[in-house]
């Protein structure tokens, strides 16, 4: 019975140190599982120095050392859009800033520019390569031949090669390819093509065949004739001249491009002023030769007339709204206020 008794204490001792022992042992574990949940604040790496890098640079150091970095503009908003910033983004400053320690693990790492900014520069990014790309199509999309058509007739790359060739100066017009192709043949235009033909056209100038209007700017660039100037003023040749001019401002004979912008001309025939012939002083060229012009009445009286045989220094009238006004042989007359 003793003995009995003695072995149930005896198990009862070594339950009772079973247990304690395996309290420490938890106990032990528990503790480096606190110790370690502390440790990132208390060891965190001081932030490293990111101003005058690129965002991208400074956000690859920023991630070394353990932290996330966030992106912020010089307005002090946080970029939002999922866009990646290039080169041109710059570091200006960091909060916390350098040699700090950031307690949530984030980084704010302020640039140069807005998000707004440099969503903006990238459309002029855009916009300013599709350019170069068309002007590098353009710079081969012109051939032109000049003059009378021959087997050997030449063909001009540029319209700067026509000016520096001798059909440049005794040659006749030219005429032009786009893209290979005759105007009439309808070529797809190019952006900036279509530009000159919205110009033109808001000018008034028909432009039912686009592919002649971008062909005629583009003859004039090339080359005029030297009494282009001296022709009745209409819409379409003052658009044309004017998107001419545009493309090709430095050509030999701009002076005759502009003259035709500027001028108000218009050649003989029957004209009711104030309708199809502006009020004011209108002169002929010098030199005119057997000249007769008329100043009417609505009611065709003549109000004034002369024929004028010859005029070196060219012949001068003044005419007034309501009036008729009629010249035959007098060329053209240019408007001088």
């Amino acid at each position: 019975m003793k003995l009995q008794f003695s072995a149930v204490l005896a198990a009862t001792i070594l339950m009772a140190l079973t247990a304690c022992g395996a309290g420490e042992q938890a106990s032990d574990t528990a503790s480096p599982s606190v110790s370690a949940s502390a440790s990132p604040k208390a060891t965190a790496k001081p932030v490293p120095d990111v101003v005058g890098k690129t965002y991208i640079e400074a956000r690859a150091l920023l991630n070394k050392s353990d932290y996330y970095a966030r992106l912020v503009g010089k307005d002090g908003k946080n970029w939002t859009t999922n866009i990646v910033p290039d080169a041109s983004v710059m570091a200006v400053s960091t909060n916390p800033a350098a040699g700090k320690t950031s307690k949530d693990g984030y980084v704010h790492i302020m640039v140069n520019m807005t998000e707004a900014e440099f969503i903006a520069a990238g459309k002029v990014k855009a916009e300013a390569a599709k350019v170069a790309a068309e002007e590098a199509k353009i710079a081969t999309r012109y051939t032109f031949t000049c003059g009378s058509y021959s087997s050997t007739q030449p063909t001009y790359k540029s319209y700067k090669e026509v000016w520096a060739s001798p059909d440049y100066t005794w040659g006749s017009t030219c005429s032009v390819k786009i893209g290979g192709s005759h105007p009439s043949d309808k070529p797809t235009l190019l952006p900036s093509e279509q530009k000159l033909v919205d110009f033109v056209a808001s000018k008034g100038a028909n432009v039912s065949g686009p592919g002649y209007t971008v062909g005629n700017i583009m003859n004039l660039c090339a080359k005029v004739d030297t009494t282009y100037a001296d022709q009745e003023s209409t819409p379409a040749r003052k658009a044309e001249a004017e998107a001419a001019l545009t493309v090709c401002p430095d050509a030999p004979h701009a002076a005759l491009l502009q003259e035709t912008v500027t001028a108000t001309k218009m050649g003989d025939g029957d004209k009711v002023v104030g309708q199809t012939m502006e009020p004011g002083t209108w002169k002929t060229k010098p030199g005119t030769k057997d000249c007769y012009w008329s100043r009417n009445t609505g009611g065709g009286d003549i109000i004034a007339n002369d024929f004028v045989g010859f005029a070196p220094n060219g012949v001068t009238v003044t005419v007034y709204p309501g009036e008729g006004f009629e010249s035959s042989r007098c060329g053209i007359w240019t408007k001088i206020g």
